[in-house]
């Protein structure tokens, strides 16, 4: 292979598998590069107005429900699109479109994309009060990839060669977000301290889930906020509602739609 799926399969054969996250005991935090803080005209640990928790954002407290998005939205399955003509459909399974490892490719990519619209979007970081720093946006990543990949562990070996393909996925938008901020010395050290940050997390939210009442708050508090100051315990409440309707949904969400990336993160305003 040469070019870019080169160097990408090449960066994906290097990982870790993503097995390592029920064994990890890596920590959900490090310490940051330089150019990872706040960025220029953010507000580190600041209440927004828009952001209060008494504001007009949504409460969370609703009856989950599917998050799936209709075949004919765009994002459909391949094999349920407007077909191609007879040679063309040799053609693109000749060329591997149809192999399954293309599929999970093409299926991942959808999930990831409807992950980075809500992690990326200014409602998101407005309404939870997100530092819009490099930490504080991955911290949103980690945090919906491992939403998406827990609810693919109930679809058995499929899921589970998605969820591979998705956190490499993940993995390789890191990549690029670190050298994006302009990171050119010791990426690589960098790279694995977040691939290891992320095996901390997704450990400590999992664990959460089964602890007692305000666990999850209390990690999302540490691992979302950097426990930035108390106004953040109260954030952290509230993304925590956020994170089990999200849950819910998600877990009411058909396992078709699932596996092709047919899914779209309810809005937070």
């Amino acid at each position: 292979l040469g070019g870019v799926a080169g160097e990408r399969s090449f960066a994906r054969a290097s990982r870790a598998p993503l097995a390592a996250w029920t064994t990890s005991t890596a920590s959900a935090s490090s310490d940051w590069p330089l150019g990872f803080g706040a960025r220029p005209g953010s507000s580190r640990g600041k209440s927004t107005r828009a952001g209060a928790l008494n504001g007009g954002g949504a409460a969370f407290n609703d009856k989950p429900k599917s998050l799936e998005v209709a075949e004919d939205a765009g994002v459909g399955s391949d094999a349920d699109r407007a077909r191609p003509n007879v040679l063309v459909r040799m053609a693109l399974s000749l060329g591997g479109f149809y192999s399954t490892e293309s599929t999970n490719q093409r299926a991942a990519d959808r999930l990831y994309a409807a992950i980075t619209a809500q992690c990326d979007g200014e409602a998101f970081a407005r309404v939870f009060e997100i530092e819009r720093s490099f930490r504080g946006e991955h911290s949103a990543l980690v945090l919906h990839v491992w939403l998406v990949l827990r609810r693919l562990r109930e679809e058995g070996e499929s899921g589970k060669a998605l969820a591979q393909t998705l956190y490499d996925t993940f993995q390789d938008d890191v990549e690029h977000r670190v050298h994006a901020e302009g990171v050119r010395v010791r990426v690589n050290k960098w790279l694995n301290e977040l691939e290891q940050g992320f095996y901390g997390s997704a450990l400590a939210y999992d664990n959460a889930l089964t602890g007692g009442q305000g666990d999850l708050a209390k990690v999302l508090h540490r691992n979302v906020f950097h426990g930035t100051d108390d106004a953040s315990n109260a954030r952290a409440q509230r993304l925590e509602r956020y994170v089990r309707l999200t849950l819910g949904c998600l877990a009411a969400t058909d396992g078709k739609a699932v596996r092709e990336g047919r899914v779209r993160f309810s809005g937070v305003e």
